[in-house]
């Protein structure tokens, strides 16, 4: 026969203490699933309100660009593009300062 080195009432201590440990531990589980979905979460509804504003930020910055496109278009580009040409067909040693100069020559600005 094994003798028992501990009496019943260690055994039933010793069983009472693992299984607080162990619902302990599945609490402590539990709790850390709970905090991982809230973080998670938040996260997903940080994100969300980042995406919206960065849309809502395109949004007005296309439409604060139309009136500045829309000049460049009639004012600008006309020449800009006819100066770009000439630079093209002369390929001046220094295309930059030609450009300039087309451009300071070509002005419909200036009478």
């Amino acid at each position: 026969a094994v003798v028992s080195t501990q009496s019943t009432g260690e055994r039933v201590e010793m069983e009472k203490r693992m299984k607080k440990e162990a619902l302990e531990k599945m609490e402590q589980q539990r709790k850390e699933d709970e905090e991982r979905k809230e973080t998670k979460r938040r996260k997903d509804e940080w994100s969300a309100r980042v995406r919206e504003v960065k849309e809502q930020e395109e949004e007005v910055l296309q439409a604060q660009s139309y009136p500045l496109r829309n000049y460049l278009m009639k004012h600008v580009m006309p020449t800009l593009n006819q100066g770009l040409i000439e630079v093209c067909k002369v390929r001046p040693d220094d295309a930059i300062d030609y450009l300039a100069e087309y451009l300071f020559e070509h002005n419909p600005q200036v009478d």
